[in-house]
């Protein structure tokens, strides 16, 4: 091999080299997503759990203070026993600032006790997500 050829073989491997190094680190800082799309994220899942019944899956995304006072199983039956099943809920708008995030959510349900009211309920709801612990978590209110 000449000098020559070990020459521009030697920089085609720092080539690759880098190339690989830059695409490795911009791969790994894509998985990260911003706070905004991890909190979306979060209360689809929840709201997902609250329509399909799974309240005990929804009250795990509880704040975990907010746990250490009131029980999955407490939690759950106020779930259950509120005055309307819920049919749907989508996250509309995620505004975040530091360790909180505000959440817009368009919910749709149905009363469930006796009423001539017969339709279902578009409402929007307001949540807060809060930063806590390496992890986001509803804020629930007592």
């Amino acid at each position: 091999m000449t000098p020559t050829v070990f020459f521009h073989a030697k920089r085609l491997a720092a080539l690759l080299c880098a190339v690989l190094t830059l695409s490795t680190f911009s791969g790994c800082a894509s998985l990260q997503s911003s706070p905004q799309d991890t909190v979306r994220q979060l209360a689809t899942q929840r709201w997902q759990h609250i329509v399909q019944g799974k309240f005990d899956k929804a009250y795990e995304m509880t704040v975990p203070s907010y746990r250490k006072l009131k029980t999955k199983e407490n939690y759950t039956i106020a779930m259950m026993t509120a005055s309307v099943k819920w049919q749907s809920g989508e996250v509309v708008k995620v505004e975040c600032e530091a360790q909180t995030c505000k959440v817009t959510v368009k919910a749709v349900s149905q009363i469930v006790m006796p009423t001539r009211f017969k339709g279902p309920l578009v409402s929007g709801l307001d949540e807060t997500w809060v930063f806590e612990d390496g992890h986001w978590w509803k804020l629930e209110t007592l």
